[in-house]
């Protein structure tokens, strides 16, 4: 995690995280201090309600005049009324920027995880994350923060006026309300760990939601729609439970509290009734205490709501620290010490380059390995500029590690690839992308326009360079045929589009960025074969603009590569071009079905 991440962690300590929450509202606090004020003075006007409402009932018993009195006490209703609404408006302003900042925070930290990282998460509690838990913060920070300053000070004031009106009945008061409050922090510690699981749960059922609905394809066509509610279900159930859980902890403390202030304002009114029929105590006097009695629950009620948002948010914060926590691949970035040099790899006899040939890219003694599994043992090869290179082997041969190494989605554990003459460990991997386009098996597509998803790359390409793109990928009749043009819709995950019609907009799409290498992930695989054949000739007429390496499977898509190299084992077996393989190299016949 980058250093700016640091608000988000201050230790494990129940102060820490609530110091880390506190730090989420740095960037807004004279905005929040100003709320307060607000929120401050309205307090202030509320306490001074009680006292003007007994004023009113003194003028009332002497027989004086009760226009100034009276007006007293609707401008301290009025001013009470507006100051308050205007500090809880500033305040709801504040969380939504929170939130949005903690959400935008979340996403840029995703989006740039290294892929062994998000390989090993599901997206969609990954989704729960930016979208729920920051939802959470944005209410402790909004309202919970503020209800505990606010509603503590307001308490104090309220007990300061209620002892100095009256000790005897502040003392019954104060007893009631106390017993409540112990019962209410009895529980206080547990719903953070409730709410910690809730949202894990609601975590959890959205990863199940989203799987379920990226393959629902092949949901319906093996009618297994039952089974998929079920699942879901289960997992609905489970959040359900875990709610439950949490709800019955929220109402152990709120109703005692409840409870405690109102039986607390019978008692008081029975004793301080007894007390004026007496005359030990002003009937003014009583109204007043008795009206402090029942404000007494609104600053109660603000410090045990405020206690149990906290608590969500902390469980919250939890989870948004470990995901700001994982590691990116800026800060997970390949340093040129960890990579052996290898000015010159040691000859193989294998795809060795030419030393009078400048390559578009090189393999030189390269090492890899997923965990322990060691996948690539010294490969060496080079693609030659324009030329067309295929990597065949079978199924586990190293081929799509070899693509995710160039893509650099991970980084070799020994040896050296250089793009266009230059070394891939001592460059960043913004500069190394710009040169490489990937065009995947699937040519995923995104939500939005044709236009959007061929400039994707460069939303403000000009139209001559993306004219240029779309003949050279053959989308020119695609374009013409559509009902409007580049602007409209391929539908989620290119699903208005032809499979053969993805493939050629992925390909004009990695053909913008005229990159020095374009790597195709057997480009033919789901095509017909007369699409095959048109795709073949584009992908020949790409060669006039960059490098080809291609991972090959059918027969065709190998016969059009100058070179291929077999891979066996996850190191190279053999190089050459299709026909000499085929003519001596009989594992490799058995792998292209011409065992001759």
């Amino acid at each position: 995690m980058s250093a700016d991440d640091g608000d988000y962690r201050q230790g494990d300590s129940w102060l820490g995280r609530v110091g880390a929450l506190l730090g989420l509202l740095a960037p807004h606090r004279k905005v929040l201090a100003g709320a307060t004020a607000l929120l401050l003075v309205g307090t202030a006007f509320s306490l001074v309600q009680p006292l003007l409402a007994g004023q009113v009932i003194r003028d009332a018993a002497a027989g004086e005049s009760l226009v100034w009195s009276l007006a007293a006490l609707i401008g301290a209703y009025l001013l009470h009324a507006v100051t308050d609404t205007c500090g809880l408006y500033v305040l709801e302003r504040t969380g939504e920027s929170v939130l949005v900042a903690v959400r935008s925070r979340l996403t840029g930290h995703l989006l740039r995880l290294s892929i062994p990282t998000l390989d090993s998460l599901r997206t969609g509690d990954l989704i729960s994350r930016v979208t729920v838990d920051p939802t959470v913060i944005r209410n402790a920070v909004g309202t919970s923060l503020v209800q505990l300053m606010t509603g503590a000070l307001t308490l104090i004031g309220t007990v300061a006026v209620m002892i100095w009106l009256d000790w005897l009945l502040f003392s019954i008061v104060i007893v009631t309300v106390g017993v409540a409050a112990g019962a209410m922090l009895l529980v206080m510690t547990r719903i953070e760990t409730a709410s910690t699981q809730l949202q894990e749960s609601v975590g959890a059922l959205s990863a199940d939601i989203e799987r379920a609905l990226t393959g629902v394809r092949t949901v319906k066509v093996n009618n297994a729609e039952d089974r998929e509610q079920e699942r879901l279900a289960q997992l609905s159930g489970d959040a359900f439970a875990v709610g439950i859980r949490a709800a019955r902890l929220r109402a152990l403390g709120n109703p005692a509290m409840h409870l405690a202030v109102t039986g607390s304002f019978v008692v008081s009114l029975l004793v301080g009734g007894v007390r004026v029929a007496n005359g030990e105590m002003e009937l003014s006097s009583l109204v007043a205490m008795m009206l402090l009695a029942m404000n007494l629950l609104i600053p109660v009620g603000d410090l045990f709501n405020g206690s149990v948002a906290l608590q969500q948010a902390l469980g919250a914060l939890r989870r948004i620290e470990s995901t700001l926590a994982l590691p990116t691949e800026d800060r997970d970035g390949i340093r040129p010490q960890q990579i052996a040099p290898a000015s010159r790899p040691v000859s193989t006899g294998v795809g060795e380059p030419p030393e009078n040939v400048h390559s578009a890219l090189e393999f030189r003694d390269v090492h890899f390995a997923y965990d322990e599994r060691e996948i690539l043992r010294g490969v060496t090869f080079s693609v030659p500029a324009r030329g067309h290179v295929a990597l065949a082997g079978h199924s586990g041969a190293g081929k799509s590690t070899i693509f995710s190494l160039v893509s650099r989605f991970y980084d070799p554990d020994a040896g050296a690839i250089l793009l266009d003459g230059r070394s891939y460990a001592d460059r960043a991997r913004r500069e190394w992308r710009s040169e490489v386009s990937l065009l995947e098996q699937n040519a995923p597509l995104l939500f939005g326009t044709l236009r959007d998803n061929l400039t994707y790359r460069e939303p403000g390409l000009a139209d001559d360079d993306l004219q240029r793109a779309v003949e050279l990928a053959g989308l020119a009749d695609l374009v013409a045929r559509l009902p409007r043009g580049l602007d409209t819709s391929v539908g989620e995950h290119g699903a208005l589009l032809s499979g053969g019609e993805r493939q050629r907009v992925a390909l004009a799409r990695a053909l913008i960025r005229r990159p020095v290498l374009m790597m195709l992930d057997e480009p033919t695989a789901m095509l017909d074969a007369e699409t095959e054949k048109a795709l073949n000739a584009t992908i020949q007429a790409v060669r006039k603009e960059c490098a080809l390496l291609v991972i090959a499977h059918r027969l065709s898509t190998i016969r059009e590569a100058d070179t291929v190299i077999f891979l066996r084992d996850g190191r190279i077996a053999d190089t050459g071009t299709h026909d000499e393989l085929v003519a001596r190299n009989v594992d490799y016949q058995h792998l292209v079905g011409m065992n001759q």
